[in-house]
């Protein structure tokens, strides 16, 4: 295919990738501004990712970072998402270490922290199938050691894009028109520890064929990383107490010791109020009493409070539980015992040690690029990629609270012969009442660890295939016509969850309670039938009562795996003609007009025991699918004004518009309009307007009512029972309404309702504005070395957010708006004879404001030094703000997935070359940040600073072969404890900002045949 420039075959694998060919040659490390092509390049017309206009001696109007081929080997770089998190732009999302962080079950990238499905993910400059029905992308399906490099786009790029890319674009270029063949081993682990070893095997085979028209290549790799548990380290191998000792002292305790030391203000107490050997709830309506005369082992002198330091009291009532021994004690949770330090008598439960800090991986890849020459104008491109990557999440295992205990025979005799202590303290409770008395039900909370640690296993088989065809068209004109399909098939396994039916049976025994001769029932002469036809299979009355007491037969009888499947499937047609429209004097006007057309089914399965709820502690999840297609229009204009002239060695504007017409929200217009001003060869300056949009995704228009139970607040109540609500906003004619049974003295019966939630089919998607401008500043007059720099400010506000309305909501604009929303009445349920509501159906809607503004700096300088070249590095990006609805969230931090904001992020690399050496080191810095949880008054909780070094060495043994050795975290920093990462981190730390391995190693051998 004859190129405009009349190049050589070589150099026309500018254009094989189509929408993204890269800006600099040397771009190859950390951060590298996309710069111009040095003089030999110049007179090729070159493509970055943000745009799909190609120019001579180009620079992006937008802000583009690259990450090179050498940057991931230098750093060994085994999953993508490892080396994104070290960008300055990226607030981490799901990595290695989010063993239980909600939202998606895979790798993610968070451009800005605006959210994963505010990211456009590439591959080649080409959408990828989604990995979820949110649509957001599995980054673990993406080879790392098969990235050319990585593209990283700042700001809206809808206009050529389309949907998703709100807050920018992330472009994966891959290795293609490879001749040869290599080989790569890695190696890696903790130093001290050999935790977190981790292992990649990876081969590319390439050639030419049919005289060179054609070039086929082909990748295979297998990676394998192994898992760590929280309990091989000293800060995280206990789930920690939060205490306040003074303003802003908010501290972590892992032990009752150091608690009793400093005596502080509870904050948050430490593990889980679930144990593994239960605890019983003293009914005050029906207390325990007398007990340290009944049991007087346990209870004339127990140690409340963790400190042997102190004596021991009586106790005789409240709540109860067991200890090692499996005999009846008070509950200690108080004082010191507020730590789960269960050697020093603590009744709270350490969870730490059934998580992981690591998660377990392996991933299998396979990929082929190839391209052949039909003639010397037409060229046919494929891409075909498979991957199959697999990970494990470990929870502690089920705790069930609120269980009640039904005093059958069965029941009854199982608790006199297995835990008479208990059975003792029952009798101790009054009698003289229908709801009092020694045989009256019980409410019990228990771990159940003997049915095994909650594991989530996941599965993501994906596959892609990509054919195009590239075409001149005379002189200064090509085209592309392209079309795609993409499948991801994510599996969940659920092991060891618990039958929530199963509970509720055993613990009555497999009976049901009848009453005796006196008629009455929870007394001593009941009766005990067999539950017939209803009784579960197997079903065996339960032993909870106390450590280590099921059975093998009982746990068989609780135990309940589950299976979830997500497919997710994209159709794309696309195409484009490209070129010069005219001449100015100034020089030529670039132009891209293209389509596009995508269709995107997407589908959730669970089995039956999740559809209807049936597993204990969690609420029932619905099946859901859909399909969205688009059609698309769009067109790049680059306008040169002025050129050559002193002041304006060049002006020039550019502009792009998109119509998209999509099933679910109807026609979106995105545009963008930027301008570049160079005054001299190596000073630019550069300003870019996106107005962007997301469209709804399959999961927010789809939704099928899956259950929750949130908290609300009945308008109608009527406590002062004076025949009018509470509410003087509601009347009684309202809740008359609502439901005729409404009546004077109405109150809710409980705190939380049941809600159902809905997708919303007229959603609207979500609008945004974005502006960066900034300067490039490249002298080739700088007096040592080379030296490039850009400086980019940033603003991206966006409207209509999608977001779930609660189910307050919905009873609000049912009973306070005047008149009343009917379609809002229409989703509330109330019992025809009560009056309570008893369920609510939920949805969502476009609503709030999110809005982020910073400044992105960067520089190399690169210069000889002895005998080899000495190159600077350094990425630096400044949040000024970051405000959802008003709340300013920059420089602060929560611990969980995505809340790590800190006021600014510094990653300095250094690189030193000389002869077949290569030298590398990085140091990456973030500020203490403040807590979005903890924030006083007086003085909120803070996080200290992370500072890390890495280095790694590069020798080039022979021509064919090479060893890289790298070092991570140099210094063998510890994570700290911090309140918020016990509060919503992982192992009392916050992974986002701290790392949890200390000094690390990795070895890489490449062979090349």
């Amino acid at each position: 295919m004859t190129k405009k420039t009349n190049k050589t075959a070589d150099s026309r694998k500018s254009l094989l990738t189509g929408a993204s060919v890269i800006a600099a040659a040397a771009a190859a490390f950390a951060g590298t501004p996309a710069m111009a092509q040095d003089s030999a390049d110049e007179e090729e017309a070159i493509v970055v990712t943000g745009t799909r206009l190609q120019r001579q001696d180009f620079e992006a109007i937008s802000p583009v970072t690259t990450v090179g081929a050498e940057q991931l080997e230098l750093t060994a770089t085994l999953t993508t998402e490892s080396l994104l998190n070290e960008l300055p732009q990226i607030v981490p999302g799901n990595t290695r270490t989010s063993n239980n962080a909600g939202g998606e079950d895979f790798a993610t990238v968070d451009l800005r922290g605006l959210g994963p499905n505010r990211t456009l993910v590439l591959v080649n400059g080409q959408r990828v199938p989604a990995s979820s029905t949110t649509g957001v992308v599995d980054l673990n399906t993406i080879p790392a050691s098969l990235i050319s490099r990585i593209e990283v786009v700042t700001g809206g790029a809808s206009a050529v894009y389309g949907s998703d890319a709100i807050s920018g674009v992330i472009n994966f270029i891959l290795k293609d028109d490879y001749e040869g063949a290599e080989t790569t081993l890695t190696y890696g682990a903790e130093m001290e520890t050999g935790n977190a070893a981790q292992f990649e095997w990876n081969a590319l085979l390439g050639g030419n064929f049919a005289d060179g028209r054609g070039n086929l290549t082909v990748y295979g790799a297998y990676f394998n990383r192994n898992k760590v548990s929280q309990a091989e380290y000293d800060w995280s191998r206990v789930s920690g107490a939060i205490g306040y000792t003074g303003p802003g002292q908010y501290n972590v305790y892992d032990t009752s010791a150091e608690w009793n030391a400093d005596n502080p203000v509870n904050v948050l107490s430490g593990g889980s109020g679930t144990p593994a050997w239960g605890w019983i709830t003293n009914n005050p309506a029906n207390p325990f009493s007398g007990l340290a005369a009944a049991l007087p082992g346990q209870f004339a002198a127990a140690n409340t409070d963790c400190n042997p330091g102190t004596a021991g009291v009586a106790v005789n009532g409240g709540d109860l539980s067991f200890n090692d021994a499996g005999q009846l004690t008070p509950r200690f949770v108080a004082a010191g015992c507020r730590v789960p330090d269960r050697a020093a008598g603590s009744s709270r439960y350490n969870f730490a040690p059934d998580n992981y800090i690591i998660t377990p991986a392996e991933r299998a890849n396979i990929s082929i690029n190839g391209h052949y020459d039909i003639t010397d104008d037409l060229r046919l491109n494929i891409m075909a990629n498979f991957a199959d990557s697999r990970t494990e999440v470990q929870l502690a295992p089920t705790p069930a609270t609120g269980l009640r205990v039904t005093l059958t025979p069965a029941m009854r005799t199982l608790i006199q012969t297995n835990a008479p202590d208990l059975w003792t303290a029952l009798q101790t409770r009054p009698t003289g009442g229908p709801t009092v008395g020694p045989y009256q039900p019980f409410t019990i909370d228990r771990r159940m660890n003997e049915v095994g640690t909650r594991n989530g296993l996941f599965e993501n088989e994906s596959y892609y295939f990509l054919a195009s065809l590239q075409g001149s068209l005379g002189e200064n004109w090509d085209w592309e016509l392209a079309g795609s399909y993409g499948q991801s098939n994510f599996l969940g396994r659920g092991l060891n969850s618990v039958n929530a039916t199963a509970l509720s049976q055993g613990l009555a025994g497999c009976q049901a309670l009848g009453a005796g001769p006196d008629g009455i029932l929870n007394t001593q002469d009941d009766t005990g039938t067999a539950l017939g036809g209803v009784a579960l299979p197997g079903c065996v009355p339960l032993d909870i009562f106390g450590p280590g007491t099921l059975t093998p037969a009982m746990q068989s009888f609780l135990r309940v795996n589950t299976f979830s499947q997500t497919i997710v499937e994209e159709s794309r047609v696309t195409g484009f003609v490209r070129g010069d429209l005219f001449e100015l004097p100034a020089g030529p006007v670039a132009s891209v007009f293209g389509f596009e057309y995508r269709d995107t089914y997407g589908s959730f399965s669970v089995d039956n025991e999740q559809r209807t709820g049936n597993i204990f502690g969690f609420n029932a999840t619905q099946d859901q699918r859909g399909q969205i297609d688009v059609y698309e229009l769009y067109t790049e204009l680059a306008i040169p004004l002025v050129a050559d002239q002193p002041f304006a060695h060049y002006l020039g504007i550019e502009a792009g518009y998109r119509r998209s017409n999509y099933s679910s929200v109807g026609d979106v217009d995105t545009y963008k309009i930027g301008a570049e001003w160079a005054p001299t060869e190596w000073l630019r300056f550069r300003a870019m307007f996106n107005e962007s949009t997301r469209a709804p995704s399959v999961f927010e228009l789809f939704q099928n009512g899956d259950q929750g139970f949130p908290a609300y607040v009945d308008r109608c109540n009527d406590v002062n029972s004076d025949g009018t609500p509470d509410n003087a906003a509601v009347t009684a004619a309202e809740c008359l309404a609502q439901s005729p049974a409404w009546a004077s003295g109405f109150n809710q019966n409980n705190t939380q309702v049941q809600a159902f939630a809905f997708g919303q089919p007229d959603l609207a998607p979500e609008t945004a504005e974005s502006t960066t401008y900034g300067f490039v500043f490249q002298p080739d007059w700088f007096p040592v070395g080379d030296f490039r720099a850009t400086v980019d400010y940033y603003h991206i506000e966006i409207q209509d957010i999608i977001a779930a309305f609660t189910a307050q909501f919905y009873i609000d604009a049912c009973l306070l708006n005047t008149p009343a929303d009917a379609a809002a009445c229409a989703r509330i349920t109330r019992d025809p004879v009560t009056a309570q509501i008893t369920s609510v159906a939920t949805g969502r809607g476009n609503q709030g404001v999110f809005d982020t503004k910073g400044i992105d700096f960067q520089f190399e300088w690169s210069v000889p030094v002895g005998p080899g070249q000495l190159t600077i590095n350094e990425l630096y990006t400044l949040i000024d703000s970051l405000d959802f609805n008003g709340t300013e969230f920059a420089g602060t931090s929560a611990g969980a997935i995505g809340t790590s904001t800190p006021e600014y992020k510094s990653v300095l690399s250094v690189t030193y070359n000389v002869g077949d050496w290569t030298l590398f080191g990085r140091w990456s810095y973030t500020p203490e940040t403040t807590s979005a949880t903890f924030t006083g008054p007086p003085l909120p909780s803070t996080s200290p600073a992370a500072s890390y070094v890495d280095a790694s060495v590069r020798w080039n043994v022979t021509d064919n072969f090479t060893l890289t050795g790298v070092v991570d975290n140099l210094f063998d920093e510890t994570p700290p404890q911090t309140a918020d990462g016990v509060f919503g981190g992982q192992g009392n730390t916050d992974p986002q900002m701290y790392r949890v391995l200390g000094r690390s190693f990795s070895v890489s051998a490449r062979f090349r045949f």
